[in-house]
């Protein structure tokens, strides 16, 4: 990855990724300190913390199929930096200080749940949200957050990219 970033950058996603897991895992060890698998608390409004522990796929689909998300992680993992080596090489690019955050966001909160799957088998989860009377939002962790957050502003970011591309090669 240092090969495509400069060294502001590097140290920047770094930073951004170990606060990520850091953050995650302090959260997570502490939920799982203070509360009983099932226990809630209320913390403030609509939200909860409840703790869950999911030994499924994203918001709890698929339960007791550890193996499957743990190898897509892994994978995930191992194809940033060949990807981002592969453009750097092939199509000159290099990505921005932003850019290498969103990464980040998204590698840190994979690295996240990860360790949880392989030191518990199961991905704690804690942040429980009730979105209408009787109606809650399948419980997350920073982890989840920092996922969903990096992938849509990368998300977002490619599509700025792409618009901007095309007004450009239109004339405009």
């Amino acid at each position: 990855m240092s090969l495509v970033l400069h060294r502001t950058q590097f140290i920047t996603g770094a930073a951004v990724l170990a606060c990520s897991i850091l953050v995650d895992q302090l959260s997570k060890n502490s939920i799982r300190d203070m509360l009983a698998v099932g226990e809630s608390v209320h913390v403030a409004g609509p939200i909860y913390f409840t703790h869950v522990q999911n030994t499924g796929l994203v918001f709890g689909f698929g339960q007791g199929y550890v193996l499957v998300p743990t190898i897509a992680s892994i994978i995930v993992l191992a194809l940033i930096p060949i990807i981002l080596r592969h453009l750097a090489v092939h199509n000159n690019y290099r990505p921005t200080t932003l850019e290498t955050v969103t990464i980040a966001l998204v590698a840190g909160g994979a690295i996240g749940n990860l360790i949880d799957r392989i030191a518990f088998s199961a991905v704690t989860d804690f942040v429980d949200v009730e979105v209408l009377p009787g109606i809650r939002w399948p419980a997350f962790n920073v982890a989840d957050a920092c996922i969903v957050v990096g992938t849509i502003l990368l998300v977002l970011i490619m599509y700025r990219h792409g618009t901007s591309r095309s007004a450009h090669s239109s004339g405009m």
